[in-house]
């Protein structure tokens, strides 16, 4: 295995190592979703849910739209297919919420157990 395939990995394991960032990814398995959202959906603050954001955007694990004065946040599967393996996998175990984003968005195989409870809801936020 070489350099760039173990520093993407350890990159990787680092982001995947906190469990509010692998709750932050379960809920954006199923598309692209705003801060409020996910500070609503997990009950933790804004500014706590925006760190977490932050250190998967550094990771390359998460990517960011903005629409005027809100940002949406989607995850991004690395290049490295190492490192997208085990994303994959990841997310898979987490359960996605959407069978038609996560295949479309290169998600391969992922089983949709939740798929018939959940319904995302966009939530819109002003940032200052």
């Amino acid at each position: 295995m070489n350099d760039d395939t173990l520093n993407n990995l350890e990159q990787l394991f680092l982001a995947l190592s906190d469990k509010t960032r692998l709750s932050l990814l379960g809920l954006m398995s199923g598309g692209e979703v705003s801060v409020g959202y996910l500070a609503d959906s997990l009950g933790v603050s804004q500014p706590k849910i925006s760190r977490h954001l932050a250190y998967l955007r550094n990771a390359g694990l998460v990517s960011t739209r903005r629409d005027g004065k809100w940002i949406y946040y989607t995850i991004e599967m690395p290049t490295d297919p190492a490192a997208s393996h085990v994303l994959a996998e990841t997310l898979r175990s987490l359960g996605s919420q959407s069978p038609e984003s996560s295949a479309a968005r290169g998600f391969p195989d992922m089983q949709e157990p939740f798929a018939d409870e959940y319904v995302p809801q966009e939530i819109e936020i002003f940032l200052l």
